[in-house]
């Protein structure tokens, strides 16, 4: 029998707001179920996250930023009859917690030492990580000065980016 999916979102650079024309498309689905793994596939220049809800919400409870992105995602495309039936508890979820707070940490600190696109990563997550610890949600979309001042952030040097994100 086939699962029954719940909702995909757009994913990435393009969820984030900081494609440009060279941009793969990631996407995110959920599906009904409780099988433990995420799948990933790449077709045609399109990756795809695919996993069943228990899964999904056991990495977004342990803080995995792709699935919290996926979560908070204001562009969800719901299937027949889902946000209905799932959108009260999706819609509803806050992610806290001190190993959230230090996952996302440990992330943004190893991604001040990438190239220009991981640097401009930590940035992105580190604005996430505030809004996590004041709501326990956040969304993913950049506005447009969170976006200027991390392409501007992401020239730093490591150790000075590092400083400036997390003090």
């Amino acid at each position: 029998m086939d699962k029954v999916q719940i909702f995909e979102t757009v994913h990435g650079s393009h969820l984030y707001g900081l494609a440009h024309a060279g941009s793969d498309w990631d996407i995110y689905r959920v599906y009904e179920g409780t099988g433990k793994a995420l799948k990933q596939s790449v077709t045609d220049g399109i990756d795809t996250v695919r996993g069943d809800l228990e899964a999904f919400v056991l990495r977004a409870q342990s803080g995995s930023h792709q699935s919290l992105e996926a979560l908070f995602s204001p562009v969800k495309t719901w299937m027949p009859r889902m946000e209905e039936k799932w959108g009260p508890y999706l819609e509803g979820f806050r992610v806290t917690g001190h190993e959230v707070f230090e996952k996302y940490e440990r992330t943004i600190r190893k991604f001040c030492y990438g190239d220009f696109k991981r640097k401009r990563h930590a940035i992105r997550l580190r604005y996430n990580l505030g809004e996590l610890r004041e709501y326990g949600r956040f969304n993913p979309r950049m506005r447009p000065g969170e976006i200027t001042w991390a392409n501007k952030y992401a020239t730093y040097e490591g150790d000075e980016l590092k400083e400036l994100l997390l003090g």
